[in-house]
Order: C-alpha cells, then sequence, then structure tokens
C-alpha cells in the first residue's frame, strides 16, 4: 500500500497514513501500464557473467528488460556447464522497442568475443 501524499509504502495492511493521516492506495495515480509493449532483442548470449554485466547496466540505466529463457538454462541440465541449454537456446535481452539502439550501444561490449585461447588457434 502507498500513501498518495508522501509516497511512502507500507505493508498489505495498512490503510491510513500514520504521518499523513490519508487512506493508502495500491497504486499512485500515473499513466496506465502498456501490456503491449512492442519487445526487441537487444543481446543473446550463454555466458552467464554476460547476463549478470548485463542486467546491472540495463538497471543502472533505467531500461525494463526481461530476459527470456534465462531460468530455464538449468531445468534440462548441462544448460551452464556448456554455456546455455541446447533445448531452450541461449537466454535472451529483450527491451521495449523505444529503448533498444541505447541498450545495443550500452551492451555492444557484451557481444560473444573469442577468447585468446579460440583465437590462437
Amino acid at each position: 500500500m502507498i500513501c498518495p501524499k508522501c509516497e511512502h509504502e507500507f505493508s498489505w495492511d495498512v490503510m491510513i497514513c500514520p504521518s499523513c493521516d490519508v487512506e493508502t492506495v495500491d497504486r499512485l495515480p500515473g499513466p496506465e501500464p502498456e501490456p503491449d509493449a512492442e519487445l526487441v532483442s537487444v543481446l543473446v548470449t550463454g555466458d552467464a557473467a554476460a547476463i549478470a554485466v548485463a542486467r546491472s547496466v540495463l538497471d543502472a540505466e533505467g531500461i525494463d528488460h526481461f530476459v527470456r529463457g534465462d531460468g530455464l538454462q538449468d531445468l534440462f541440465g548441462f544448460g551452464r556447464i556448456t554455456g546455455f541449454s541446447y533445448v531452450t537456446g541461449p537466454p535472451e535481452f529483450l527491451v521495449r522497442a523505444e529503448d533498444a539502439d541505447r541498450a545495443r550501444a550500452l551492451l555492444k561490449d557484451l557481444e560473444a568475443q573469442p577468447s585468446e585461447d579460440e583465437s590462437s588457434g
């Protein structure tokens, strides 16, 4: 529950804000959520470190994101050992279409690059 005056958050059972003496609400007034937002893929990787860094970067920039398939990597076994599950494919970062260019620019260094061992042959 949220106080519409001071915007302090309370547990579900607080019906009156103790400091403002105003009834709490479930959500503050504002624009309605967009359930039909167009999502665009900006990064596909099986590298757990890259996934953690990408989440951190997008969170820091305030870019809402969804990682499709991340929770499925361990479901069919070997997902974390081999980099990603061959059944479900690697996790994919999705963002709103209007944030896609900025997200791609922020994540461009996380693209799959060959390691020194692979490139030296």
